[in-house]
């Protein structure tokens, strides 16, 4: 066990060095994704949309990604909305219903929970790598309950793309603003009929919503290698739930794949949770006190040490001391 904490402390150590780079670079992925994901909407577009499309496409994309983490958050939002209304023109109808959605997304939720929101992009990315189990066991262990909403809000949009591909094909008013009426009424059921066609998303939402419940409850209770636990439980859940959504509702699922990347995402989950932190359960010890008001219980598992780098602090210790 010894090198493999050594080589934790190692990882630790460069990371911490490196910290601002890495952090860069790890938003700089994010940002790429995302907008590779956001440039294929544009598909079946035309006009500036086609940029997207073009031998340009991949500069445009390091451009954007680039903006993306140098600008401020709300102002990232902002500039995917952009990005998303650029990719629809072709229709100015779904273009324009589009972008309202997400405007009103932005002002009512994004711009007063921008942390919480990260997670709405760090879904679509997750989906983007096969691996969105991933999310909600993460956002159990380190974000709780409130990581509810920005997932599911996170599934809803990867599941509404094909919607807006499929709504591209759809007749256009242009710039004939006394067709438009018409053409918007017949815009809103086919929107309504093709969100409502793909309820998938309904049941993932609900399961991912399931899993951050369980992995939050779990690895909370008074219980050796609790957030260990939570994991495992959370990615045998995961695999449960689908399938049963496979048997009973009819969802399509690929019962060997999502194991799979189920398996995976799990993997990550406990690799992140092993670098955040090490406890030594063999030398847990309980604590009982009180004061005029309360008695408490309190449980002590001290972090794992190596015995190199503890005495190079008692080292450190004694010289300031002889000083």
């Amino acid at each position: 066990m010894e090198p493999i904490l050594l080589v934790r402390e190692t990882i630790i150590r460069l990371y911490k060095q490196f910290e601002a780079p890495l952090h860069f670079l790890g938003k700089l992925l994010v940002g790429v994704v995302i907008f590779s994901v956001l440039s294929n909407i544009g598909e079946y577009s035309a006009g500036f949309a086609a940029f997207f499309t073009s031998p340009l496409a991949l500069p445009i994309t390091m451009l954007l990604g680039i903006l993306y983490v140098v600008l401020p958050t709300t102002m990232s939002y902002a500039l995917m909305v952009a990005v998303i209304g650029i990719q629809l023109s072709s229709n100015i109808e779904v273009a324009a219903l589009t972008v309202l959605f997400l405007l009103c997304l932005l002002f009512f939720y994004i711009r007063l929970a921008p942390k919480e929101s990260i997670l709405i992009l760090l879904t679509i990315a997750a989906f983007y790598f096969k691996i969105p189990y991933l999310v909600p066991l993460l956002a159990g262990l380190y974000c709780g309950v409130t990581a509810l909403i920005p997932i599911g809000v996170g599934v809803f949009l990867w599941d509404l793309l094909p919607v807006m591909k499929l709504l591209l094909t759809y007749k256009t008013a242009g710039l004939d603003v006394m067709e438009m009426p018409n053409t918007l009424g017949e815009l809103l059921p086919a929107i309504f009929d093709n969100v409502l066609a793909h309820q998938e998303w309904i049941f993932t939402a609900f399961i991912f919503a399931m899993v951050v419940l369980a992995v939050y409850g779990i690895s909370r209770i008074n219980l050796d290698y609790a957030k260990d636990i939570s994991v495992g439980l959370g990615a045998v859940l995961t695999v449960v739930s689908f399938i049963i959504a496979n048997v009973l509702a009819g969802m399509e699922v690929d019962i060997p794949s999502t194991i799979l990347y189920v398996v995976i995402s799990a993997i990550i989950a406990e690799i992140a949770r092993f670098f955040d932190v090490v406890l030594d359960y063999s030398r847990s010890e309980r604590v009982e006190f009180e004061d005029e008001d309360n008695y408490y219980f309190v449980k002590v598992v001290p972090k794992v040490l190596l015995a190199k780098r503890a005495h190079s602090n008692v080292a450190r210790a004694r010289e300031e001391f002889e000083e």
